[in-house]
């Protein structure tokens, strides 16, 4: 069947969903059956994006359908591999991409095994091929709009959090390319969506992460951000206060499994140069909630166990930051004023007690545009009003 010879009029999204379901349902036995099914559905989802997948909501539905599907629970690495091997690593088709990289995003989101297989080539090959696409496509300029750059970098954070990337992959990486991340952040600052800025800016610091594991003394992010004068002074004053709020509410959210514990360590890696290698050496921000933060980590209480890197990394911050610089503050005892963006009236406790902020709140990944399902959940019960509308 070739669904692009068929005439499809839909009176609302919910006839596009059931279409969709009718495309999961369709008959397959074998793998090859599986991978046609597969192929189908992305380019059903591309042939109707600029119709329905408009939102961030729209395009975790049609991914979560395609993971809850019978399809995928049969073939999932078959369905995975064939995304990432057949459409993602070898379009060139814009709409494709989008579809192709969201679908890899929240599957791997969805359920973390799931990236680790899409990684799996990369570990074996010790080349991140996706990475380096991605890499290559924003550098010639190929996306043109902030969604497709939205997922490119999220999928890219997903991946560089949880795998370190090889020398040939880095070497991709040059001063161009990160001065290119550092002119979005300066340009879309003031936009009342903030979820792009953000995922610049976490791509920035896991990038920041990947050279300091690395072992070898470049660092192209920090010879970047030490050439840029005017980003020193915008960049370097209000963001760096959000950067050290949101490490300290991470460092307390985060739970006790294994990628919690990964991406624990991957914030005390990058608060590290913040607190000691930017103007905050000189002027501390939130000193001793930093402090109190830092010592909860070492003592979280209820027994909880306390993993060795992350010892030896608060232990570290402890004795160069706190130890020899705080020492030496004495004329900024007092701590340097509240957040410009966050409420000065929500204040960080100890680790040990946990942290105050609201529920509610948002979170690293959640104040990303990608979404979790519960949060997916809550928008369509907000936006339809029924509280009985869920994704599975």
């Amino acid at each position: 069947m070739d669904d692009d010879t068929i005439e499809y009029f839909f009176d609302n999204i919910e006839s596009f969903y059931a279409e969709l379901d009718d495309v999961l349902n369709r008959p397959y036995t074998t793998e090859e059956d599986a991978k046609r099914v597969t192929t189908q559905y992305v380019r059903f989802l591309v042939r109707y994006q600029q119709e329905f997948l408009k939102t961030s909501v729209e395009f975790a539905q049609v991914a979560y359908k395609l993971i809850d599907s019978k399809l995928c629970l049969d073939f999932s690495t078959i369905v995975l591999a064939h995304i990432l091997n057949h459409h993602a690593l070898v379009s060139q088709d814009k709409a494709e991409l989008l579809v192709s990289y969201s679908l890899l995003l929240y599957a791997g989101k969805d359920e973390p095994r799931w990236m680790d297989f899409i990684l799996l080539e990369s570990i074996h090959m010790k080349k991140n091929r996706l990475f380096c696409k991605i890499m290559t496509e924003v550098r010639l300029g190929f996306y043109d709009c902030y969604k497709m750059l939205s997922a490119s970098f999220a999928l890219c954070f997903e991946m560089c959090k949880l795998v370190k990337l090889e020398k040939q992959d880095l070497d991709l990486l040059d001063t161009s390319l990160i001065n290119l991340f550092l002119d979005l952040v300066e340009e879309t600052r003031g936009d009342a969506e903030e979820s792009f800025n953000y995922d610049v800016i976490r791509l920035i610091l896991v990038l920041n992460e990947q050279y300091m594991m690395s072992g070898t003394s470049e660092n192209l992010v920090l010879d970047v951000l030490s050439q840029r004068p005017t980003l020193y002074e915008y960049f370097y004053t209000n963001d760096l206060y959000v950067l050290v709020d949101i490490t300290l509410r991470e460092l307390c959210d985060l739970g006790d499994t294994k990628e919690s514990q990964t991406l624990r360590d991957a914030y005390l890696r990058v608060l590290e140069p913040l607190l000691e290698n930017t103007q905050l050496r000189q002027r501390p921000y939130k000193k001793h909630e930093t402090y109190k933060t830092l010592q909860g980590l070492l003592n979280p209480g209820m027994q909880r166990k306390v993993n060795s890197t992350t010892k030896r990394l608060v232990k570290r911050i402890i004795e160069d930051w706190w130890d020899k610089l705080c020492g030496l503050q004495v004329n900024y005892c007092l701590d340097n004023g509240s957040s410009p963006n966050l409420s000065h009236t929500s204040t960080l406790s100890s680790c040990s007690s946990g942290p105050t902020t609201p529920a509610d709140d948002l979170g690293v990944d959640e104040i990303s545009a990608i979404m979790t399902r519960k949060e997916v959940n809550k928008k369509i019960q907000q936006d339809t009003n029924n509280p009985d509308i869920v994704v599975v």
